[in-house]
């Protein structure tokens, strides 16, 4: 894929240092990390706080689909929120939502129903805080870095689960779950201290960011398919992220060892974004065909993850479901982006709804099947949504590029 020429960011107008764009980069990690945190936390100490709270996989898959349901019908609103306000200000919301989930949740959760509220706020959160991270992304580094500054973006998510993976061991079987959430209420709390210089570059774009935003047809026709496979490889990648301790625990894994697991899988996932961003700022090919053949051969992990037995079986299972079947992320926000410099948040808003209502779906499907026919059915039901995904993709992407040849002849 050819990116365009016009970026911003690369304009002569007030470029970027690489320190401003350093700053820009780790504020968008670390304040999507903070919005992700509540639901990882859950989905890590989820055997402790099912025992305290009393309620099953079932209960499980509904509260985490509670944070993505609340993800995704903010998603699309809070990138025009981000458009009108800007990065800075809707980080600041971000936060503030963030703190107030982590501390209802340690402070207050008394049942499995008053875990919704806060896992509500934090999805309300990660609405927000996604689409802003990507506009001062978009806005303050230059567009031959977007790709490792994306994978770096999109990295939050498996740098949360390594976080709660670790929070299992040095926390949760130590002083108490509860203590992790209150705990990461204080680290995302010290975050404001790094907003304004994280995201205080302005750039012509940024100024005229309160124009209405408008999208041609086929631009939105392309958001919208991206969203839909986008959606479909997080019904898989949010499963995975809410049950793979529980799973690996009834795989006959200890808890600590499953936390440490997933905190493999989660650097795994971090290496593989950061791996195909680099390679994304240095070759020319189409990002979305990438995303595409991830999701195809990362339904081969959640396949492992369904029917292989052993340590071993599992530690490759963890691997490749982890680089392949959810390291594709920020790649598929650098085609998005990239496409959309115009209006970066928001068409990140539209994707992010996509990839969100898989977040919800994934998990409350993920976690009734298991209820009712136990992880190998819920595995392969996940494989094969994943597969789809990859499949449209990759499909979309073919007729675009016959479509465009076509247009090029006539």
């Amino acid at each position: 894929m050819t990116r365009p020429v016009t970026a911003v960011a690369d304009s002569t107008d007030g470029a970027p240092s690489r320190r401003r764009s350093a700053l820009t980069v780790f504020g968008a990690v670390t304040f999507t990390v903070a919005a992700v945190l509540p639901s990882f936390l859950l989905a890590g100490l989820a055997t402790l706080v099912r025992a305290d709270l009393d309620f099953d996989e079932a209960g499980l898959g509904l509260a985490i689909g509670s944070f993505y349901g609340a993800s995704a019908v903010t998603a699309v609103p809070g990138g025009r929120l981000a458009e009108r306000l800007g990065a800075r200000r809707s980080l600041i919301l971000g936060i503030a939502l963030a703190v107030t989930s982590l501390v209802s949740i340690a402070l207050l959760a008394q049942t499995w129903w008053h875990l919704l509220p806060g896992l509500m706020l934090a999805g309300a959160s990660n609405g927000v805080t996604q689409s802003a991270a990507s506009l001062a992304i978009a806005r303050g580094v230059r567009q031959r870095r977007l790709g490792v500054a994306f994978g770096l973006k999109q990295s939050a998510v498996p740098v949360a689960s390594l976080l709660a993976g670790l929070a299992v061991p040095l926390i949760g079987l130590t002083i108490g779950w509860r203590w992790a959430f209150f705990i990461g209420a204080v680290a995302a709390l010290a975050l404001l201290a790094i907003v304004p210089a994280a995201t205080e570059h302005h750039t012509a774009a940024q100024r005229a960011a309160h124009e209405p935003v408008r999208f041609a047809r086929g631009q939105l026709r392309s958001l919208v398919v991206i969203a839909i496979a986008s959606g479909c490889g997080a019904v898989a990648a949010n499963s995975m992220g809410a049950f793979f301790v529980e799973s690996a625990v009834w795989r006959g894994q200890g808890l600590a060892a499953a936390g440490l697991l997933l905190s493999l899988g989660s650097l795994t996932g971090i290496i593989t974004r950061l791996g195909v961003g680099w390679l994304a700022d240095r070759a020319v090919f189409d990002p979305l065909k990438v995303v595409g053949g991830m999701l195809v051969v990362g339904t081969s992990g959640f396949l492992y993850l369904a029917y292989g037995s052993g340590t071993a079986a599992l530690v490759v299972a963890t691997i490749v479901a982890f680089a392949a079947g959810w390291g594709w992320p920020g790649l598929l926000q650098v085609a998005v982006v990239s496409e959309n410099m115009h209006a970066p948040a928001a068409a990140s808003g539209i994707a992010h709804a996509g990839t969100l209502t898989g977040g919800l779906i994934g998990p409350v499907v993920f976690g009734w099947l298991v209820a009712r026919a136990g992880y190998p059915v819920a595995w392969t039901m996940v494989a094969a949504v994943a597969f789809c995904g990859g499949w449209l993709l990759l499909y979309e992407r073919r007729r675009s590029a016959r479509a465009a040849a076509g247009n090029e002849e006539g």
